[in-house]
């Protein structure tokens, strides 16, 4: 993604600031932080601009792009923020851009950082969701899939009918009560009690392809967020490991001398950049043709699920049993990409999806076969 010498400074003023911030505010500890602490760090947030930089500005946002959202995303990363930031920093604003009025009116909650939204989608094992004519509107059907930080949103956004524009719907629900999850890496996600709930015909967003093409940029932006969240705890936990193996000594020697010790970070650098390479591939892409957009996201998800969490284990290995602990941040660090790489039906889903977009059901024309 090309930027101007301006967008780069930019660009590094709100990575900075945002890493003090959350550096002194939010530092990583094993203990989970209360729901009146993360009320007041949110406030924070939304006083420094975070929830309303990438809100256009005809909504009085500042018309931030995807990439400074996601720069955000990565900083809260690097800390293992305990609540996600993606549905309020990039997914929620981007739509507020299609002019969507059951959601452009949440905007000024949202710059307050008083409306926080969660992404709800269908469990594909259960056959999704859908929708049908309700009393005073629509009624939700099916069973919805676990959704990160469902219990402390105020909105829920539901892809409901993703098979077919005939039934496709975008809605914007407010959130019921829900008992959240703790999932392994300290997060916290829910299901959504969406079978047979009735909501007002305002709740819809979008229908048919218009919900489709709407749907496919929430589930293209929200894995460009996992990514960039993984990508910044990854970078983090190198550091911190890179820190450790230059101080404790064997032998008489650093464990960072040993030959070893030094090709295990190589491989974990390798892996580390080839991440951030498709996490940039995919903040580029968000603003292009949805084919390419598509492609990048499940191209990232796949190298999160295999060269993310292959360098997270050879963090773990490099600093031996401490890593093990749960007082020791490389841990909740592979833990973080475990969590990631499951959701939305996993690293293989998306090697699916990918052989599905880019192969011919009828093969390679220079194949084996096609040559005999």
């Amino acid at each position: 993604m090309r930027r101007s010498p301006d967008q780069r400074d930019d660009d590094l003023m709100l990575r900075e600031g945002a890493r003090r911030f959350l550096e002194e505010r939010c530092p990583w500890t094993p203990a989970l932080p209360s729901p009146a602490e993360e009320d007041a760090v949110r406030r924070e947030m939304a006083g420094l601009g975070w929830f309303a930089m990438g809100l256009p500005e005809e909504l009085g946002g500042g018309g931030g792009d995807a990439l400074q959202g996601l720069a955000l995303v990565e900083e809260a990363g690097r800390v293992l923020l305990r609540r996600s930031l993606a549905a309020d920093v990039l997914v929620a604003p981007r739509l507020m851009r299609r002019g969507f009025a059951g959601l452009t009116a949440l905007a000024p909650g949202l710059a307050a950082g008083a409306v926080r939204f969660a992404l709800v989608s269908g469990d594909p094992a259960a056959g999704g969701l859908s929708v049908a004519p309700g009393r005073d509107g629509v009624r939700l059907r099916g069973r919805g899939a676990l959704a990160l930080d469902a219990g402390a949103a105020t909105h829920w956004l539901v892809a409901a009918g993703e098979g077919s524009p005939n039934g496709a719907a975008l809605l914007c629900v407010e959130a019921l009560p829900v008992p959240e999850r703790r999932l392994i890496d300290g997060r916290r996600g829910a299901v959504p009690p969406l079978d047979g709930l009735d909501l007002p015909a305002g709740a819809v967003l979008a229908t048919g392809h218009e919900a489709l093409a709407a749907m496919a940029e929430i589930r293209d932006c929200a894995a460009a967020a996992l990514v960039a969240d993984a990508y910044g705890a990854l970078a983090a936990g190198l550091d911190l490991t890179v820190g450790y193996l230059n101080q404790r000594r064997q032998f008489g020697q650093t464990l960072g001398s040993f030959q070893a010790v030094q090709h295990l970070m190589a491989e974990a650098f390798c892996d580390l950049e080839t991440l951030r390479s498709l996490m940039l591939w995919t903040a580029a892409s968000l603003d292009g043709a949805p084919a390419e957009r598509r492609r990048a996201a499940a191209s990232a998800r796949v190298v999160l699920g295999r060269e993310g969490l292959a360098a997270a284990s050879r963090l773990i290995q490099a600093s031996g049993g401490i890593a093990m602990t749960e007082e020791y941040r490389v841990g909740h660090v592979y833990k973080r990409l475990q969590v990631a790489a499951g959701l939305d039906g996993g690293t293989e889903a998306r090697i699916r999806q990918l052989a599905t977009d880019t192969l011919s059901p009828k093969g390679r024309p220079d194949d084996e076969a096609s040559a005999a």
